[in-house]
């Protein structure tokens, strides 16, 4: 479980990095950094199943949650939230830490 958690966090973070790379170059192109939002990414890399995600979730979730994702979480911008979501799975797949505080002296 570990290893698939480290696995998709390696696949994040790579995307983010790509997103990244790919907004600052579009900003060195127009003298203007400009981000590309999640919502822009999800609409190009998932065109048939975004659109029905706004109404499902109009459908199913409270109006506070659609707010939240709607006004906050769509409109970050797509290198971030990879990188963050990246790291934290990362962090999640780590290794446990030692048990034993101090190792026995032999």
């Amino acid at each position: 479980m570990r290893a698939l958690l480290r696995f998709i966090g390696f696949i994040l973070l790579t995307g983010g990095f790509v997103a990244f790379v790919i907004d600052g170059a579009r900003g060195i192109a127009n003298s203007q950094f400009v981000s590309t939002s999640l919502a822009t990414t999800l609409e190009a890399a998932l065109p048939s199943l975004f659109p029905h995600f706004l109404p499902w979730m109009s459908a199913h979730l409270p109006e506070t949650a659609q707010r939240l994702v709607t006004g906050s979480i769509l409109t970050l911008p797509t290198s971030a939230v990879g990188a963050i979501l990246g790291i934290l799975l990362l962090w999640l797949g780590r290794r446990p830490a030692d048990p034993f505080l101090f190792k026995p002296l032999r």
